[in-house]
């Protein structure tokens, strides 16, 4: 698979990174390498369960910023969501950007670079 197809499969802004990434696709490789320990979300689904707003945001924090280096804005937003805090809200919006983040990690890991 090319990067551009892992791209759409992912939901990422590939002409928007390889910008980012001055057209560096080794260097691109390796942030998407790197991407799947970018984020803790076993920690943030005990910040969750414990109703610990300040490690929720943190931990979001992380994998926004790691999202939005990619380009993967729907991911970005789901991270952004949990950043913003909502006592109510947070279950369902943790559960989304578990599943987001997975399915993103999955398809990195099944790429052979």
């Amino acid at each position: 698979m090319s990067i551009k197809s892992l791209a759409e499969k992912i939901g990422m802004d590939y002409e928007s990174v390889i910008e980012d990434f001055c057209g560096d696709v080794s260097a691109l490789k390796n942030a998407l390498k790197a991407f799947p320990s970018s984020g803790n979300i076993t920690a943030l689904k005990e910040c969750v369960a414990n109703k610990d707003s300040e490690g929720i945001k943190r931990e979001a924090h992380r994998i926004r910023k790691s999202a939005e280096k990619l380009g993967l804005g729907e991911l970005k937003t789901a991270a952004s969501r949990l950043e913003e805090v909502n006592a109510e809200k947070v279950p369902g919006d943790a559960d989304h950007l578990e599943r987001l983040f997975e399915s993103a990690v999955k398809a990195i890991e099944e790429e052979n670079f």
